[in-house]
């Protein structure tokens, strides 16, 4: 695997930081099960596939996966899925766009959720106005949720920023990548961003008590153009793991910017060669 060249670009930091990393992990290691979906297409194609655990005792790291198969050409694709709870003090955990060039609809991440029994719920929509939704229940045990977040890390660790991680398995595997394959691409941020919520449990309430700090968005590019874009929320877990699929027809970069709430920007970037 040819080593990721990368760079961090910091217009304004004010305060968070991040901390030791860990390992890249492998793509479907979250221990997630799927569960069948729910909702009727309007086109008689299936749902989105989510899948997740029924029970965890870990609210500030909870896997999620999502998978929808779905035409993915320029005059027909699956746009955009959107995972929501409702119940949660944060309720949306991410809006992810898609073009074409994903190829097919594959999402890992991992988000906060607060504790108790709650529906988690997927939304998609394809570029003809289609939509599609999957409900999947989740509980976490009592005390161990994690919309809270984080106490907010020390200002010192500005300057331990460090820039994300590309990770393509089927390299790491040794083998080839073919014209118009698709592949997983994994991204992380190689040391921990923490994400803060900003919010305090009072009671059977949440405030807010301090400034959040999270990541806002990833955006994807393969060579000069756009094909994924992702806008997090606070609800995304600590140094989070994202994979996502990437069907290249040519040779190319692939190259992926983080956004955080404090304005810094962090990137990667690793090329794609056949054969």
């Amino acid at each position: 695997m040819t080593a990721p060249s990368s760079r961090v670009r910091r217009r304004v930091f004010l305060g968070g930081g991040v901390v030791a990393g860990l390992t890249l992990l492998g793509v479907r290691s979250f221990g997630a099960s799927a569960a069948p979906p729910s909702g009727s297409p309007d086109d008689g194609r299936d749902p989105p596939v989510l899948g997740l655990p029924r029970l965890t005792e870990n609210g500030a790291k909870v896997p999620v996966v999502v998978e929808m198969t779905h035409p993915m050409e320029p005059d027909h694709h699956l746009a955009s899925l959107r995972v929501v709870n409702d119940r949660d003090p944060i309720p949306s955990k991410g809006e992810f766009h898609f073009t074409p060039t994903n190829g097919h609809v594959y999402l890992a991440f991992q988000v906060r959720l607060d504790d108790g029994r709650s529906t988690v719920r997927v939304g998609a929509e394809c570029s003809r106005g289609q939509r599609w939704s999957t409900t999947r229940e989740i509980r976490v045990a009592a005390g161990g949720g994690g919309c809270a977040g984080p106490l907010p890390a020390s200002d010192r660790r500005e300057g331990e920023i460090r820039p994300p991680a590309i990770r393509l398995p089927q390299l790491v595997r040794g083998q080839p990548i073919e014209p118009g394959q698709i592949i997983d691409v994994q991204v992380k941020v190689k040391l921990k961003h923490p994400v803060r919520t900003g919010l305090a449990r009072r009671g059977d309430q949440w405030v807010p008590e301090t400034e959040p700090f999270y990541l806002t968005g990833l955006d994807v590019f393969y060579g000069s153009a756009r094909v994924s874009r992702f806008v997090l929320t606070p609800a995304l877990a600590d140094d989070p793991l994202i994979t996502f699929r990437l069907r290249p027809r040519d040779e190319g970069l692939v190259r992926v910017v983080f956004r955080n709430s404090r304005g810094a920007e962090l990137d990667a970037s690793h090329p794609i060669r056949f054969g």
